[in-house]
């Protein structure tokens, strides 16, 4: 069996006058992977009214400021070299641009996973073939709200995997009210056993499973029990590799059994004006797989620019340097070494 170097993206998100130029500072950076994946953190729409957008404010009826990209814009994700991506967020809420960026994403050649126009077609998977390798990928969403973003029988949306939670108050609240109570999650049984379903359907088709799961909270260092929960039954179930996002901040890595879970990769290229200032670091990780196996898992460190351009850093520079220590102290509950090793930031345990 042949040699593959996988190269995985966090959150990427393209609304610029000349989509072309989103990922063109990193493009050798993307160009090292044989096979590259990311997380599609947008739909698309060409007529606001078509969404009932009120004066172009939002796009979304939960989501205030939310804008969709133009149709033009998943154009960049095509000269970046993606060879898939994965759609399953919170922002996948209206059915008429989850299937516009369908659309796209089919007329430019690029699979996807994640969206669909039934909740069959939204959990079935993305499937690349290179070097004679076959690589499965599931996108999922655990961030979304109910009666909008989950793809059902007769309505286009997204894959889900619920997840619930309750609120337990301290063991010190009756002494001292207002102590800080603890936050439990857990996932729904039920949307769990579909998910590990669709795993075990997708494990003897191809060689490699990859997950990619929006989950956790948004700025936030902390990994919920949930996303844990959901990333062990995964890889138990046979998945190689698990990417995260939705946090917009890079997470701590864990090795589970050989396999590694990277529970948060935060932003790469990404261009809703909200976070355009904001939550600027991220990584791009490396899976290489040789005779079925994983033979070293690494990433590179990334922020965007002055021109909101996402850029490669040096893992010598102080930028660089911050990044992976932040990293490296974000996995070090988990057991996880974090090394530079020739220039790459190498993970082991």
């Amino acid at each position: 069996m042949s040699k593959v170097l996988l190269g995985l993206v966090g959150e990427t998100n393209v609304n610029r006058s000349d989509p072309d130029s989103a990922f063109a500072k990193v493009k050798p950076l993307l160009d090292r992977a044989d096979v590259l994946f990311g997380h599609l953190e947008t739909t698309v729409s060409n007529d606001p009214s078509e969404n009932m957008r009120k004066e172009g404010i939002i796009d979304l009826p939960f989501k205030q400021g939310w804008v969709h990209s133009k149709p033009e814009a998943v154009g960049a994700w095509k000269s970046g070299g993606f060879d898939a991506v994965g759609g399953a967020s919170n922002v996948s809420g209206d059915a008429w641009s989850t299937m516009r960026v369908i659309e796209e994403l089919d007329r430019l050649g690029i699979k996807h996973a994640g969206l669909g126009e039934n909740k069959a077609a939204a959990r079935a998977p993305a499937i690349v073939e290179k070097n004679g390798v076959k690589i499965g990928f599931l996108s999922y969403t655990s961030v979304f709200y109910p009666q909008f973003v989950p793809a059902l029988v007769n309505r286009p949306g997204a894959a889900t995997v619920k997840a619930h939670m309750s609120i337990v108050p301290s063991f010190r609240s009756e002494e001292m009210p207002g102590a800080m109570p603890a936050v439990k999650t857990w996932l729904d049984e039920a949307e769990k056993a579909l998910m590990l379903d669709d795993i075990a359907k997708l494990r003897p088709l191809v060689d490699h499973v990859i997950l990619s799961c929006h989950w956790g909270v948004s700025d936030a260092e902390k990994v919920q029990d949930y996303q844990i929960e959901l990333a062990h039954a995964a890889i138990d179930a046979g998945t190689d590799v698990i990417i995260g996002h939705h946090a917009h901040r890079p997470q701590g890595i864990e090795l589970y059994n050989g396999k590694p879970i990277f529970y948060s990769m935060g932003n790469f290229a990404f261009d809703w004006w909200f976070v355009r200032n904001w939550l600027k670091e991220g990584i791009m990780a490396f899976v290489s797989f040789e005779n079925g196996a994983i033979d070293k898992v690494s990433f590179a460190p990334v922020h965007r620019d002055e021109g909101n351009d996402v850029a490669s850093l040096s893992v010598d520079s102080p930028e660089g340097l911050a990044v992976i220590e932040a990293v490296r102290k974000l996995s070090a509950p988990f057991d996880t070494k974090i090394d530079v090793v020739g220039g790459e930031v190498v993970i082991s345990r």
